[in-house]
């Protein structure tokens, strides 16, 4: 047996067949779904009640049929938004770590963390080492800032109240109105800071990035020792940040004005 299938759980593996069957046509019976995975009614009706209930299952109330909802087709079309951003961001990407010398993250938000999706290194040895798939707390980034900023405030105020805040360093903000203060900041300037709130010792200037809808899906930025990053250094960066950033959604149809 190989590693693989020797680490599958039979149950998921079954579920995410079940999954893979229901997407191929409009409506399935119940019958009709046991015989196809050859399992046994109980265990296909627990299956279809458990995606039922998280949403990615319906049943036609008069055929009682059941059926894929939309919520796969949103899976979906976010990993592809992803890829999409991934592909027209790179090249801009390593242009961006050419002109500032710094790394470069691309991000998107998950709960109220945020999620490295792509980075272009620094060529410095001493430089900051984020993996792509890493996870941060948004409002400690400048990446999750940026996003976090360009929200609405009904989408923040549900973030807050079903997230805790949970500081990742010595200055990071540690209430919710000190940071929807630095938000409000960050949509004056067009532009966010961390300033060494994430790690100390390192400090990242951040932009947002729209979508053709001019609804902000990712947060693009430069990172590096704040031996390099000082104070003085800001400004410039941020100009680069935003530009690129902005080039991005331009690509992604925005309409946007920051």
């Amino acid at each position: 047996m190989g590693k693989a299938a020797y680490y599958q759980i039979k149950s998921i593996v079954k579920a995410f067949r079940l999954m893979e069957l229901l997407v191929t046509k409009n409506e399935f019976q119940l019958a009709e779904l046991c015989q196809l995975l050859q399992s046994p009614k109980t265990t296909i009706h627990r299956m279809l009640l458990t995606l039922e209930s998280l949403g990615y299952v319906q049943q036609n109330p008069k055929s009682l049929g059941y059926m894929a909802s939309i919520k796969i087709f949103d899976l979906g079309g976010k990993v592809v938004q992803n890829l999409n951003f991934i592909e027209i961001a790179r090249p801009l990407m390593i242009g961006l770590s050419e002109k500032s010398g710094e790394t470069i993250n691309l991000g998107v938000l998950d709960g109220l963390d945020i999620i490295c999706i792509d980075k272009i290194e620094s060529k410095y040895h001493l430089k900051l080492d984020q993996p792509i798939g890493s996870r941060a707390k948004a409002y400690d980034t400048a990446m999750g800032k940026a996003i976090l900023a360009y929200l609405s405030e009904e989408e923040r105020a549900r973030l807050f109240s079903k997230y805790s805040i949970s500081p990742s360093a010595s200055k990071s903000l540690k209430t919710v109105s000190a940071i929807e203060e630095d938000l409000q900041t960050v949509r004056e300037q067009g532009y966010s800071v961390d300033d060494e709130e994430y790690i100390i010792g390192v400090r990242c200037v951040g932009a947002p990035i729209f979508d053709h809808n001019s609804k902000v899906v990712a947060g693009l930025s430069i990172a590096g020792p704040a031996l390099r990053i000082k104070e003085r250094n800001i400004g410039p960066l941020a100009k680069l940040v935003r530009e690129t950033a902005a080039f991005i959604s331009n690509r992604l149809g925005t309409l946007h004005e920051k």
